[in-house]
């Protein structure tokens, strides 16, 4: 029996079949390598996701640590703020203090200048006094010159010690016995040049001859006060007394030497703070100082 031959339509249909089988065996390969790829994919992304989320987290505390540091920062410059204001006032109270207190003291210095004048016109005035009541008498119309002979004879009072003397001296000037202060202080002087008490018998002898205006004789003594101990307890004194007799006879440079002298060496003494108070002072008389 002879086999018929194939349909056409068949065969065009078995053709068809094997290139949709073929087609779906390529759709399928390929839709598996897609998957897989799309797998790798949203397996990267999401590693991608975890870092962002990290990088994110990491930036939150950063964050927050850069807002602590930056309070921390406001914290410590107000501090700083406030210790500066804290010691600009502390400073600032200081400088006020000192300033009072200087102040003070200028007046105090003023005050005590004043009083130094007025007790100068006081002791010229008793001056003037003891200068009447002792102008009946011969021997005390005036102060002596020179070393004189005591007017205590020796024949008739027994010897008396240095210190002795010096308190007779002592007790006739504060009784206002300015010549016999005078008399008893050279007796002392003649007896006993090398005591200690010598510089203060030459002071007391300056002191007399102040009071009574003789300012010439003063400063002579008060020079050889200061010559005789040049760091003495009286030093100071007799050097702004000496200053005080130069400027009463016009010699106003010397005087100024003299005062610079006593600040230098005694700055802390009561006779450097008068000597301060005296040099703002102007001299009393308009005439120019006499030469050096």
């Amino acid at each position: 029996m002879i086999d018929a031959e194939p349909d056409p339509r068949f065969r065009r249909r078995a053709g068809c079949s094997v290139v949709v089988l073929g087609l779906l065996t390529l759709i399928s390969g390929c839709t598996a390598a897609l998957e897989d790829r799309v797998g790798r994919e949203e397996a990267a992304l999401s590693d991608l996701r975890t870092g962002i989320e990290s990088l994110r987290s990491d930036l939150r505390g950063l964050r927050v640590e850069v807002a602590a540091l930056r309070e921390a920062l406001t914290a410590g410059a107000r501090q700083e703020a406030a210790d500066r204001a804290a010691v600009e006032e502390r400073a600032r109270e200081t400088q006020e203090k000192v300033e009072a207190r200087l102040t003070a003291a200028e007046r105090r210095m003023e005050e005590l200048g004043e009083g130094m004048s007025g007790l100068d016109g006081s002791v010229a005035g008793l001056a003037e006094q003891v200068a009447r009541l002792e102008a009946g008498s011969a021997s005390a119309a005036s102060l002596p010159r020179s070393r004189s002979t005591p007017s205590r004879s020796p024949s008739t009072s027994p010897p008396i010690s240095a210190e002795e003397l010096f308190d007779r001296g002592m007790e006739s000037f504060r009784a206002g016995e300015l010549g016999q202060a005078v008399l008893d202080f050279e007796e002392f002087a003649e007896k006993h040049p090398a005591h200690p008490l010598a510089p203060s018998v030459q002071f007391w002898i300056g002191e007399a001859y102040f009071r009574s205006r003789d300012f010439e004789q003063a400063a002579e003594k008060y020079q050889k006060a200061v010559d005789l101990a040049p760091t003495g307890e009286r030093t100071p004194d007799a050097l702004l007394r000496l200053g005080l007799a130069l400027r009463s006879l016009r010699r106003e440079d010397r005087a100024h030497d003299v005062w610079a002298r006593l600040l230098r060496d005694f700055p802390d003494s009561e006779a450097a703070l008068r000597a301060r108070v005296v040099l703002r002072q102007p001299p009393r008389s308009g005439r120019p100082a006499e030469p050096r």
